[in-house]
This record gives structure tokens, C-alpha cells and sequence, in this order.
């Protein structure tokens, strides 16, 4: 090979891998914030559940807002927690274990039901996996003060209008949030919790837990799904969807209790791993009337859209956009009653064998 051309190659092939050299350079510091991102994340919920502390929060959202006391607690693996609202209306939730109970005085009502064990009461901030990873940018951390502390925000942005961002201040001592948000495609913000007292201590009291007013008279509900007989599940009630936006999967399958319905109906749950929508069909006392198909309502985040499919009514809710709710619901479906099977043809006799011809024998051979 000629010395001029084989220098010719050489510098190309330097440049190249200069060129990659960049490439990789450039993009290994986005690779590194967006871990720091998760790891903060992580720190943060596991704090959430982990911790004892004390706090007073505001919770605004469409427009309204609620100041709101919290307590949480973790002595031998159990947690205790209660919520308690300061603005009037003495409004509680209380969390021992996996029993929640709702204390409302102004209806003079006591609800109760039961929670996963390992969950707080407290929203907690979604959490990225392989596959959402790919559906949102995790922004470098940023180093801040609010309320001063020294604090790191983390921001997780959609990369489609199908889904909302977050934001989290989190605090570098304790990991706690001290205020999350919640946006829109447009960088409107739909959902804010900000902290004005937040204290971790070694332990809380037992009568933390308990509530504040007299409940004694009040109308006690327990919230239990009925018991049902086994039935035998036919096609044309298994409900499917025939598309989806993008990263959102089917994630779970049953039935559900709902508020109007005297039995439980078809329940669908999707998620694209941080965002949850569910799907009820079938509910008899709709939030909408039948003239009001293709109806939605909103509030902060949260969508509740309507529409009737089959001759079914399907509400869609989740802190997702209308939009994708819009989108889901206009893709569910009923599955279609398979056709029976057709008798198998008798089969043909099969023919006798033919008799064996005789060998016959072999010519001698000649000496």
C-alpha cells in the first residue's frame, strides 16, 4: 500500500474515534445525572416509609388548597400514620398496620379498609424503571436551598403529551421531600405539596394515632368487596384494548367493588411504570348520565373520563392527561364469543391389507 494512502487511512480512523471519543464523552454525564436523579428518588420513598417524623404540609390543586397536619411512625415493622386537616373541616386518616380508617366528622361517618402494609398515606414519588426510563428525561440533580435547608431537585419530564412531569426538592439530610410537583405537557403545574414543618424523631406517641374528636355515633363502613360465586367466565365478558400510548401496558385483571353497583365489575388497570390509569365497565350508577357519553372531569391531576362502549358503561380515572384517558377508552373492547368447534369427520376404516405376493426362487447359479 502506498505510504500516502496508508496515512490517509490512519487519520480517518483517528478522527473516527475521536469523533466516538466525543460521542461517549458527552454522554456519560447524562447517563451519571440520571442515575443521581433515581438514587435521590429512591433515598426519598424509602424515607417516606422508613422514618419518623412529624410535619404540616399544603396540598394545592385545581385550584384549591388544604393545610394539613402529619404524623408517621415504624416500631417493630408496623407503621402508623395519620393525616389530620387544619382547616375546618376535621377531616382524618389513620393507618395502623394495614388498616386504614377515615374519620369524617362533618358526615359523622367512620370508614374503614385495608392497605398494602408497606405503603404510606403520603404521595409517594413515582419510581423509573428499565422501561419508563425510556419514556421520560430525568434532568440533571440541582443543588438548591428552600425553606433553608440545602436541598437537591430532581425533575422527571415526559418526552409525549400522554403523561405528566415531577419535580421534587428533597432534603440532603433527611431525605424527605420538602415540596413535590406535579406538571402538565405545557409546564403548567397541577399538583403541589409543600411542606412548612417537617421534624424527624426517635419516636411518637401512642395517642398521636388516635382521633381527635368523640367518634362514638358514628355510622361505621367497612369497605370489603362482597363475596361473589365462582362463575364461570364466558368470552363476551373478558374486555381488551385493542392499542395504547406508548409504554402504557396492561398491568392488572379483575374485578372491583365500586360506589352504585351492587356487584363488582370488570376492572383494568394500565401504567407505563410511573403513571396508573384504571378502567371500571360496567358500573350502574355512572357519575355521568347516558347523554353525556365522551364527558370529562378534572381536578388537579386527577381525570375522570366517561363513554359508553358495548352498551357499557366505561370510566376511565387516573392522574393521567384527558387525552390519554380519551385514547384508552376509545380502545377497549369486548372480546368477540369464540365460534364452536365442528364436530371431528369420522374417520375412514382403514383398507385390508393385500396379501403378500410369494418370493419367488432364486436362479440356481452355474458352476
Amino acid at each position: 500500500m502506498p505510504r500516502e494512502m496508508r496515512f490517509a487511512l490512519q487519520s480517518r480512523a483517528r478522527g473516527s474515534w475521536r469523533a466516538l471519543g466525543l460521542v461517549l464523552l458527552a454522554w456519560a454525564p447524562l447517563a451519571a445525572s440520571a442515575d443521581e436523579g433515581l438514587e435521590w428518588i429512591e433515598r426519598m420513598n424509602q424515607a417516606l416509609v422508613s422514618r419518623n417524623y412529624s410535619g404540616t404540609f399544603l396540598h394545592e390543586r385545581g385550584g384549591q388548597s388544604e393545610s394539613l397536619q402529619v404524623h408517621h411512625r415504624v416500631r417493630a415493622g408496623e407503621i402508623s400514620e395519620r393525616l389530620a386537616s387544619l382547616d375546618g373541616s376535621g377531616r382524618e386518616f389513620i393507618r395502623r398496620g394495614e388498616d386504614v380508617l377515615y374519620v369524617l366528622p362533618d358526615q359523622q361517618r367512620l370508614i374503614s379498609e385495608r392497605r398494602p402494609r408497606n405503603t404510606s398515606l403520603l404521595p409517594r414519588f413515582p419510581q423509573l424503571d428499565q422501561r419508563s426510563a425510556e419514556l421520560y428525561v430525568v434532568s440533571p440533580v440541582t443543588r438548591t436551598r428552600l425553606t433553608a435547608r440545602d436541598v437537591r431537585l430532581v425533575s422527571i419530564t415526559p418526552r409525549d403529551p400522554f403523561r405528566y412531569g415531577y419535580r421534587a426538592w428533597i432534603d440532603s439530610r433527611t431525605y424527605l421531600p420538602l415540596k413535590t410537583e406535579l406538571f402538565d405537557n405545557e409546564g403548567r403545574v397541577l399538583e403541589r405539596v409543600t411542606f412548612t414543618s417537617l421534624s424527624l424523631l426517635r419516636d411518637l406517641p401512642d395517642e398521636l394515632f388516635n382521633p381527635a374528636v368523640d367518634t362514638r355515633g358514628f355510622q361505621q363502613v367497612r369497605l370489603e368487596p362482597p363475596r361473589q360465586r365462582i362463575q364461570r367466565v364466558t368470552a363476551q365478558q373478558v374486555w381488551n384494548v385493542q392499542s395504547l400510548p406508548r409504554g402504557f401496558r396492561l398491568t392488572q385483571r379483575g374485578e372491583q367493588s365500586v360506589p352504585g353497583s351492587e356487584s363488582r365489575v370488570p376492572h383494568l388497570v394500565f401504567s407505563d411504570g410511573l403513571a396508573s390509569v384504571s378502567v371500571f365497565i360496567g358500573v350502574d350508577q355512572p357519575p355521568f348520565s347516558p347523554g353525556e357519553a365522551g364527558r370529562e372531569r378534572r381536578m388537579g391531576a386527577s381525570t375522570a373520563y366517561s363513554a359508553f362502549i358495548n352498551g357499557q358503561h366505561v370510566v376511565v380515572v387516573g392522574e393521567v392527561p384527558v387525552r390519554t384517558a380519551r385514547l384508552i377508552a376509545s380502545q377497549i373492547r369486548a372480546a368477540q364469543p369464540a365460534e364452536p368447534a365442528k364436530p371431528a369427520e369420522p374417520a375412514k376404516p382403514a383398507e385390508p391389507a393385500k396379501p403378500a405376493v410369494p418370493a419367488q426362487p432364486a436362479s440356481p447359479v452355474e458352476p
